[in-house]
């Protein structure tokens, strides 16, 4: 339909996806934390990972109760797929620099997965997609021992070289 503005459908569908797309990127963060986290060079990193590997597995199970909630409300039949048994990594996770860019690779990719449901939801699901994207750019900062200008969008936006 060319010219036309999108129908409720596809903004139900579209945020379907990315509602999918989050439980995946929060799957993938569980994977990863287990990866990057025997790598890390000092126990109070690794203390500190462990907290931020159960708030992803926490946050799991609250996208896939987005999801769930979701699909009830749009009276359609989506679900995520299980988590997989191993996720392909950016770059491999040799020693504690490369665990480090791993955990802030994660947590960029967790953040563009919550704004993407942001720009889409309404109501109380955009209020949390946005306070699990602020909390995924804190975890990100403090991964990466500093903040980038628009968490979630590294990558995303024109000339950036990230």
């Amino acid at each position: 339909m060319s010219g036309s503005k999108g129908t409720a459908s596809d903004s139900s569908d579209s945020l379907t996806a990315a509602l999918v797309a989050v439980v995946e990127a929060e799957n993938a963060a569980v994977y990863g934390y287990s990866v990057a986290g025997a790598r890390l060079s000092s126990s109070a990193q690794r203390l500190v990972a462990r907290g931020d590997y159960d708030v992803h597995r926490a946050q799991v199970q609250a996208t896939m109760s987005w999801l769930s909630d979701h699909a009830r409300q749009s009276d359609t039949a989506a679900s995520a797929a299980p988590p997989a048994a191993v996720y392909a990594l950016p770059s491999p996770v040799t020693d504690a620099a490369s665990a480090l860019a791993l955990l802030a690779a994660l947590e960029e990719n967790t953040a563009a997965r919550y704004a993407d449901v942001v720009s889409l939801a309404t109501g109380s699901l955009q209020r949390a997609a946005a306070l699990a994207l602020q909390a995924a750019a804190v975890r990100e900062a403090k991964w990466r021992h500093g903040s980038v200008p628009f968490p979630g969008l590294t990558g995303r936006l024109p000339g950036s070289n990230s």
